[in-house]
């Protein structure tokens, strides 16, 4: 804690210097940051199926997929720490059928939901 100097008036007249404690600066407030990435697939696979994630960052490969969390018949998840940049991924039913159209990217730190299309059996 700092302290401020300031000088006052006795009653005999007499300058006198007097130390009061000063309050620190307040640092402004640290914006929060989210510190898991989760990726959502929202699709019904079937009895007895799951789905997989393969992918680059957040510790997932293109080689092997890593089976996703199932909450519902028609929605499973994902999360890891929150990277230093963006995960590129792709699901897989099975971890054997691809699911249709391009690779998708998760920002880090956000959820990503993505409603995938697998090809017919």
């Amino acid at each position: 804690m700092t302290t401020k100097t300031t000088t006052v008036k006795s009653a005999a007249g007499k300058k006198t210097a007097v130390k009061k404690p000063v309050a620190p600066a307040k640092k402004p407030a640290a914006k929060s940051k989210k510190t898991t990435t989760t990726i959502i697939a929202k699709v019904d696979v079937g009895w007895g199926n799951s789905v997989y994630i393969r992918g680059i960052g957040g510790g997932l490969s293109w080689d092997v997929g890593v089976l996703m969390d199932n909450h519902r018949k028609d929605e499973w998840s994902w999360s890891c720490p929150a990277s230093d940049g963006p995960i590129t991924f792709k699901f897989v039913r099975n971890d054997a059928h691809w699911a249709l159209g391009p690779d998708h990217i998760a920002v880090p730190g956000e959820t990503s939901i993505t409603v995938p299309q697998f090809p017919p059996w």
